[in-house]
């Protein structure tokens, strides 16, 4: 990966079906990254939602124990 091949460099066990395949592969890895990106976007959104969740969850929980002791 991330290599240019010259076709009149090929290896002896590389052929052109090879280099086709290995090439429609990648291109389809190519169009799964942006969905990919997208999902973990998602998910960090999710999880600093939570976190802003408990944060305020444990500073009214403090203010309340606060109160108590007075």
């Amino acid at each position: 990966m991330g290599q240019l091949r010259d076709f009149e460099q090929m290896g002896p066990g590389e052929s052109v079906q090879q280099l086709t395949t290995e090439n429609a592969t990648l291109k389809r890895r190519v169009q799964q990254l942006p969905q990919e990106h997208r999902a973990l976007r998602e998910r960090r959104e999710g999880a600093r939602s939570n976190l802003r969740f408990a944060d305020k969850r444990i500073a009214d929980l403090e203010a309340q124990l606060l109160e108590q002791d007075q």
